[in-house]
Parts: structure tokens; C-alpha cells; sequence
């Protein structure tokens, strides 16, 4: 019971911490990130992500040396399964995404909006962010500090899938219809819990979630420079 208390402080600290690092690290700073430009915000915010990831690999560090071990063991394997599961949302996610945009007429998401457009200011240091940064904290705290609570299937996938669906949404939330948005993050979110249920190897859905943000980055800027 004590044991179970602990990692559930645990997870909750490590999504707060997710979360809300960025804010502490420009409060420490004294910045205040509406009055500089967006280039210098994207600088600090990069540095306080390169921050959070050493923190987050520093204590799973175990984890993260036993599976990447385990995964690469048995690459050919692993990406399989993980390319089968990591279908499923895509799909899922596309499938909404044009019922979201030719159906219900909504634009894109503003999540995914944001970063095209500081994509657009300093497109490699983004692809740090989203390649790198994003899947691997994203991962751990969705994914891993979640299955750490629950052995219970589905509340565990139900969970992580939705609470990753939702926060990527809420700060874009105008009105209720804009939670059809997550449609397609909560399905991506299901389905990398699935994986990792499936694996128990937090280096399948990393993997994927690096492939499936990489896959975005270049899908965009092959529109832009056509």
C-alpha cells in the first residue's frame, strides 16, 4: 500500500513537473515570456527542456538502460509490433483529423498550430523539441509513471491515452466543441499505451512517438518550401 502511494505521488510530480518546469525556469529567470520575441522564448524554452530531459533520465535512468538494452536485443522484433500499434493511431488520427477539418469545418489544433509556427522561426531547434525532447519526457511521464500506479489493463490505457490526449488540448480550449481535438491525440494516446502495455519496453513508444513527431515535421516543411 505504501509502495502504491509512493509511485502515485511520483506520477502525479512527474506530469506536474512536465507541465510546469518551463514556467518555474522563466520565473527563476525573471523573464516574463509575453514580453520578449519568439526566437529568444524558443531559446530559453529549449534550454529548460534540455533541463527536464537530463532530470527525467537521470531518474529512470534503470529503466531507460534495461529497455534500451531489451529493445535493441530484439530490434527487428520490437519495431514490428510497435510500427503495427503505432498504425492504428495514425490512422485513427488522420481519419478525425479530416473529419475534424472538412466535416465540422474547425482549423487545425492549436497545439499543433503553435509549433508549425515556431517551427517557422527556428525549424532545428523544433526538431530538438519535437524529435527528441517531446517523445522521450512525454513517454516516460504518460506512459511509464502511469503504469507504474495500475496493473489494471484498461483503467491504465484508458488513463494515459486520455490524460495525454487532454493536456495537449486544454490550454487551446475556446469552447466545448473544441474537445473533439481529443479525438485524435486521445487515439495516439490509447495506442502508445497499448504498445507499452503490450512491450513493456518504454522504447517502443518512444520510438514511435520520435517517428510519428518526425513524420509531422517533414510532412510540414515539404509544404512549405513547395
Amino acid at each position: 500500500m505504501k509502495d502504491k502511494t509512493l509511485n502515485i505521488l511520483k506520477s502525479i510530480g512527474i506530469i506536474l513537473l512536465l507541465l510546469l518546469f518551463s514556467s518555474f525556469f522563466f520565473v527563476i529567470l525573471n523573464i516574463d515570456p509575453n514580453n520578449i520575441s519568439d526566437k529568444k522564448y524558443i531559446i530559453y524554452l529549449t534550454i529548460s527542456n534540455i533541463i527536464l530531459l537530463s532530470l527525467f533520465i537521470f531518474i529512470y535512468r534503470k529503466t531507460l538502460k534495461k529497455d534500451l538494452k531489451n529493445f535493441f536485443k530484439n530490434f527487428g522484433e520490437s519495431m514490428e509490433i510497435s510500427i503495427k500499434y503505432w498504425l492504428i493511431g495514425f490512422l485513427i488520427m488522420i481519419a478525425s483529423n479530416l473529419f475534424i477539418t472538412y466535416i465540422l469545418n474547425k482549423t487545425i489544433a492549436g497545439n499543433e498550430e503553435e509549433i508549425r509556427s515556431y517551427i517557422n522561426i527556428m525549424p532545428l531547434i523544433m526538431i530538438f523539441n519535437t524529435v527528441i525532447f517531446a517523445p522521450i519526457t512525454e513517454e516516460l511521464a504518460f506512459r511509464k509513471s502511469i503504469k507504474d500506479v495500475t496493473n489494471n489493463k484498461w483503467i491504465y490505457i484508458l488513463t494515459s491515452g486520455l490524460i495525454f490526449g487532454f493536456l495537449h488540448i486544454i490550454s487551446y480550449i475556446n469552447n466545448v466543441s473544441d474537445l473533439v481535438y481529443l479525438i485524435p491525440y486521445g487515439a495516439l494516446g490509447i495506442t502508445f499505451a497499448l504498445l507499452y502495455y503490450k512491450t513493456n519496453n518504454i522504447f517502443s513508444t518512444i520510438m514511435m512517438h520520435a517517428i510519428h513527431n518526425s513524420l509531422a515535421v517533414i510532412v510540414y516543411l515539404i509544404g512549405v518550401f513547395l
